[in-house]
């Protein structure tokens, strides 16, 4: 995400974004701002679901698919809980989704300060306010690896169709989160229309922002990319049902990424 600079001219109210813990919460209530000041609660990704780091048992994201790393759900859907006494509606939940790139003119835009040009995300300060948040398509581009057994790919949200595309080889995949909200019944082959004009709005936008594409590695294994990324796909594994053979196999899984990803 690109941040902009602030423009010189003095906002109307100070923009400050922290990583709030229990000691500036009280810090705040000592100084009585607690009640004029924002307080956002979210994530970069969704939650880690397979063993990493020497932590054998991990978080799940169930009934999510997969997690950090990936584009699916478990990988993208985060939570957001968003404070501001006398300004946001206690209690309120929207179903309408946004991204975190939207943050930046959001906040902007509700401390009263002046909007820069060239932000990547949209505004939603009136949905918090207690007005509606307008639909739109979200994409995402994520062209890498990932030891998490992510795939380069790309997804892009229309509604209650998610539209998935691997960079890796010629694969789309279709789901309906409004009945499948675990990503489990591909839906690309019955919908041939709609994967073709959500693919050609996901490229569209790719061209647009100037993305970085993928490229041939003559030095990959391929039989090592095929032991860790096909014959065992981490993204069906669900930790929350998992047996003791299936994290068996994970464990294994994790401890032959970690020799292929480590540094000599």
């Amino acid at each position: 995400m690109a941040i902009q600079k602030q423009a010189a001219s003095k906002p109307k109210r100070h923009l400050v974004c922290i990583s709030l813990r229990e000691s500036t919460k009280v810090k705040l209530d000592e100084l009585r701002l607690s009640e004029n000041t924002i307080f956002v609660f979210t994530s970069d990704n969704g939650g880690l679901h397979v063993p990493e780091g020497g932590h054998e048992r991990v978080t799940h994201n169930t009934p999510f698919r997969a997690g950090k790393g990936y584009t699916y759900e478990g990988g993208q859907r985060v939570p957001l809980i968003v404070r501001w006494p006398g300004h946001i509606p206690e209690g309120r939940v929207i179903d309408t989704p946004v991204n975190n790139i939207d943050w930046i003119p959001t906040l902007m835009e509700l401390a009263g300060a002046p909007m820069p040009s060239g932000l990547d995300g949209v505004s939603f300060a009136n949905g918090l306010t207690g007005g509606t948040i307008p639909e739109r398509k979200l994409f995402w581009h994520f062209p890498h690896y990932t030891n998490q057994g992510g795939r380069p790919s790309g997804a892009v949200r229309d509604g209650k169709w998610i539209m998935v595309e691997y960079y890796d080889e010629q694969k789309t995949e279709l789901y309906n989160l409004s009945t499948d909200i675990s990503e489990q019944q591909d839906q690309a082959e019955q919908y041939p229309d709609r994967v073709a004009a959500m693919w050609a709005a996901l490229d569209g936008w790719r061209r647009e922002n100037d993305v970085q594409y993928n490229t041939s590695n003559p030095s990959c294994d391929e039989k090592k990319y095929k032991r860790l990324y096909v014959d065992v796909d981490a993204s069906t594994f669900d930790p929350l049902v998992a047996d003791e053979a299936g994290w068996a196999r994970m464990q294994t899984w994790r401890r032959e990424m970690n020799e292929a990803i480590r540094t000599k």
